[in-house]
């Protein structure tokens, strides 16, 4: 590469960052400006919208996904020429710090923050957030409540609920902040843990700075604040626990998941299939003597109930769509004049059986295939536990939030031999980008959002790909 080739080299990765920060400033500061203007106007009686101010279109929805979608395709491109930065977890960290500063200035624009601290003050109250509903509680985050309801989160989140929630009584806000500031500690920590388990990989730096300022992570887990970035964080530790072959702590680390949100339990049987094949009776014994004893203490302490237990499941949305197939549907039924409110319901509720039902299918052949697979291995666990948790989100949830498939970006990162996978995860996870919101309305914008989230990703789980993907 001769000098002139090599200073346009530079300066076109100099022009890549400045576009890629400019339009992250810009998102940062309409998100904040949108969301401290919502608070105020809440505490003064105005209306509590989900997403953004007006269901169709306004100069602030574009101006913020604008920006976000910009942000996206410089990272895009980033990730086609496969620039490596830094020897070092720091130098990587330096290059991200910007993003990650402006991840958290920028206000939620999703009401779960309110949520989390609202169930953390109930619990600093001593009152029991899963056998109690929401709004039986009065709280200062009270008037910004859309679900009310027992808790859905385990009682590892009540724990970082509470730390925030202990700030309500100073100020709201600051009780947002201090779970965002948690949430930027846990997403750095994600990124380092990747970095040290990637110790033997050529493209180990890359890979670990492709996830640290992957937009899509730095909106869903950050600026809005969801806890998906702890079960992230279980992941990992679970996926290194394998590698190494540390089959209790991996359970443990299942349990611990599961105890933040539910999904982790649909790894568990993977796990225990893997341990069976291998003959790991001692870690099998082992493990069982570990989940009876954090059942009994659950259940004697946070969850004493079937119904506590059962608030985990989040029921309050088992009749709801978005984003997903069944929201396509859903939507398509409601255009039709013939179709009644009570035909509809009841078709989406036997499509939603039948993606369950089809879903098992293909968890159980997942087991069986892997119990009789030859020359096993601790990659191709984690590779199964990838496609089963994709699989589940892409064709059998009718409640389909754009940050759902962030959990897939941890097995990505770590499984960068599965080309396929990687492939489908960056696209499932960075196609809902090209429109932000909820996706759960009735109107065009929300057919167009159900859309491009799952026919990209769809499609590229038909047309598998051979080629390894980031390799020198």
């Amino acid at each position: 590469m001769n000098n002139s080739t090599l200073k346009n080299y530079f300066k076109n990765e100099k022009i890549l960052y400045v576009v890629a920060l400019v339009a992250s400033i810009i998102f940062s500061i309409s998100m904040a400006s949108m969301g401290i203007t919502k608070f105020y106007s809440v505490l003064q009686g105005g209306e509590n919208y989900n997403d953004f101010p007006t269901g169709g279109l306004s100069a602030i929805r574009i101006i913020i996904n604008g920006s976000y979608l910009i942000a996206t395709v410089t990272y895009i491109i980033w990730l086609i020429k496969k620039k490596q930065i830094g020897s070092s977890f720091l130098e990587i960290l330096k290059y991200a710090i910007p993003f990650l500063a402006l991840a958290l200035i920028a206000y939620p624009q999703s009401n779960d923050i309110y949520m989390y601290l609202h169930y953390g003050a109930m619990t600093l109250n001593k009152i029991n957030p899963y056998l109690n509903t929401s709004n039986s509680f009065v709280s200062a985050i009270s008037p910004f409540l859309h679900w009310l309801q027992t808790s859905t989160y385990g009682p590892v989140s009540l724990f970082f609920f509470s730390v925030s929630a202990l700030a309500l009584p100073i100020s709201p806000l600051l009780g947002v902040y201090i779970f965002k500031i948690i949430c930027v500690l846990v997403h750095t920590l994600n990124a380092y843990l990747i970095w040290r388990l990637l110790t033997n990989s050529e493209t180990r730096n890359f890979i670990t700075m492709a996830y640290l300022i992957n937009p899509m992570l730095l909106n869903e887990q950050i600026a809005n604040a969801h806890l998906d970035v702890l079960v992230a964080n279980t992941l990992i530790v679970l996926i290194g626990c394998i590698y190494y072959q540390r089959y209790v702590f991996a359970i443990l680390a299942i349990w611990v998941g599961f105890l933040v949100k539910t999904l982790p339990i649909i790894w568990l049987p993977l796990v225990v299939a893997f341990l069976c094949k291998q003959r790991r009776w001692k870690d099998l014994a082992a493990s069982a003597l570990l989940s009876i004893l954090i059942i009994a203490v659950i259940t004697s302490t946070f969850l004493p109930t079937v119904s506590a237990w059962g608030s985990l499941l989040n029921p309050g949305v088992s009749g709801a769509t978005a984003r997903s197939f069944h929201h396509m549907i859903n939507i398509c039924l409601t255009l039709l004049p013939n179709v009644t409110f009570e035909t509809r319901t009841n078709f989406l509720s036997l499509l939603k059986q039948l993606t369950y039902l089809s879903w098992i299918g293909f968890y159980t052949g997942t087991l069986i295939r892997s119990y009789f697979r030859k020359n096993d291995s601790e990659i191709n666990l984690v590779s199964d536990i990838g496609w089963t948790t994709l699989t589940l989100f892409l064709f059998a949830t009718p409640w389909l939030m754009p940050w759902y498939s962030s959990i897939l970006l941890p097995i990505a990162a770590l499984s960068i031999n599965s080309p396929n996978f990687v492939l489908t995860s960056l696209t499932f996870c960075l196609s809902p980008s090209i429109i932000l919101g909820g996706g759960g309305g009735k109107t065009a914008i929300s057919l167009v959002t159900s859309f491009i989230s799952v026919l990209p990703p769809t499609i590229l789980v038909i047309t598998r790909r051979k080629k390894p993907l980031f390799l020198n």
